[in-house]
Parts: structure tokens; C-alpha cells; sequence
């Protein structure tokens, strides 16, 4: 199993309203093997009903760090990701949880994963500092779910795609395959009569640019597209030589 990506994770919570969470999360945290646990308010007491969720995970009470703000929060985290069920244009970038696994691999440095309070989910102020945000988009009636079943969903999606042949691939860790793929499309644009495209130089494929950057790109997914470009440059030689 691939733990590089697990061991950079770094569960945080915002201001949960019962304690009882904060001590469900840390037994998650203990099951996969996690950082401590992150949290955004002020520290709670080691009362019954978190050491009592927190069974044969007593540890990770005590190594649970507690911040004052968003900033300090994502402090030294490369990347964070916020939870939620809301849309909106002010709400950042909404990606299917089924992207995450992807998303991930294409950060070398800490991921964070931040989960809203039970009944208010994630503040204004949180959400600013989230590069992404993430819908479950459940198919029940239920528009929300359990603050440490969350964290179990998503873990589980992280951890399964990090087992060997879940059929993840591995996106292009560089912009040598991509660049080359970008210069390959703009002869094919050129060919169809599209370097001007509106008006505008190299507008079609500074869109295509556009459209492909908007998500993690695999080696399969760069193969496909190049497929589709070649198979139009046959097309056009073809007719030509008509």
C-alpha cells in the first residue's frame, strides 16, 4: 500500500459542537494511522463522552492541536480542503469526492481536510482559505451527514485508491507531457483554421489549456486526448491528399 499519501494528511475540524465527534475523529485517526488531529477553537477538556468515543485511542486526545484561526490552521499545510453542501460562486471550487484521490497526488506537501461544525457547517472565514470544496453528493433524502462518519467516507475513498491496483492513475508529476501536448494541439488548431479562432491568436488552444488545467490530469487521461488530436490530423491529411 501507498502510506506516502496517508502520512501527509491532516485531519482538522472548526469549532465542532459536541465533544463526542472530537473523540470519534481521533479513533479514525488511530485506524488509519494518521497525524494528530487539527482543530479550530478553543481546547476541550478530556471529559467522558470524548475519552468514551475515543476508545483504545487515549493518545490522540492528548496530541490533538488546537489553533485560533483559519491562517494558523493551514499554516504549514500545502493545500487545504473544505467539506460542505452548499454551492455558490463565493463558495470556491466544488469537486466530486470521487476527484479527491487525484487531486491529492498532486501535492508533495501536507494535505488538509477540514470539516465544518455539525450544525452550521465551515464559517465564511475557513472557506476563503480552501482551495477546494468538496460535495459527497449523497443520493438519500438526507442533505447531511454525521461529523465523524464524514471523515470515515472520505478516508475510506482516500485510503482504498492508495491500495495497489485500485485503478487510480498516477497524474503527470511534471509539464514535459502536457507541454508537448499543448504545442501538438495549437499545429493541429493551426491546420483547421483555428490559430485565430475569434478573432484571437491561439485562443482555441489557450481555452483547451484552460479546460484541461481545471483538473489533475493522469497519463491516461493525456493519452486519450492525444488519441482524439491524432485521429482529426489523419482525418485532415486524408483529405487533403482528396
Amino acid at each position: 500500500m501507498n502510506t506516502a499519501l496517508l502520512d501527509r494528511i491532516k485531519i482538522c475540524l472548526e469549532n465542532p459542537k459536541y465533544a463526542g465527534n472530537i473523540g470519534m475523529v481521533c479513533r479514525l485517526i488511530s485506524n488509519f494511522s494518521l497525524s494528530p488531529l487539527r482543530v479550530l477553537g478553543e481546547p476541550r477538556e478530556l471529559a467522558f463522552d470524548i475519552e468514551w468515543m475515543a476508545y483504545n485511542a487515549e493518545d490522540e486526545l492528548k496530541k490533538i492541536e488546537y489553533v485560533n484561526s483559519s491562517s494558523e490552521m493551514k499554516s504549514d499545510l500545502s493545500i487545504l480542503i473544505g467539506t460542505g453542501m452548499v454551492h455558490g460562486k463565493d463558495r470556491g471550487r466544488f469537486i466530486h469526492i470521487t476527484e479527491i484521490p487525484g487531486v491529492l497526488r498532486t501535492v508533495t506537501g501536507k494535505i488538509g481536510i477540514v470539516f465544518g461544525r455539525e450544525d452550521s457547517g465551515l464559517t465564511r472565514n475557513t472557506i476563503d482559505f480552501c482551495d477546494y470544496m468538496v460535495d459527497f453528493q449523497l443520493r438519500g433524502k438526507q442533505s447531511s451527514m454525521n461529523l465523524s462518519n464524514s471523515v470515515a467516507y472520505l478516508m475510506s475513498i482516500i485510503y482504498n485508491s492508495a491500495q495497489p491496483g485500485s485503478g487510480m492513475e498516477t497524474p503527470v508529476e511534471n509539464n514535459i507531457g502536457t507541454e508537448h501536448f499543448y504545442n501538438y494541439a495549437k499545429k493541429i488548431f493551426e491546420k483547421l483554421g483555428m490559430n485565430e479562432y475569434h478573432g484571437m491568436e491561439n485562443l482555441a488552444v489557450k481555452r483547451l489549456r484552460y479546460i484541461i488545467d481545471s483538473r489533475p490530469l493522469s497519463k491516461g487521461d493525456l493519452d486519450f486526448i492525444y488519441t482524439i488530436f491524432r485521429n482529426i490530423e489523419k482525418n485532415i491529411v486524408v483529405s487533403e491528399s482528396d
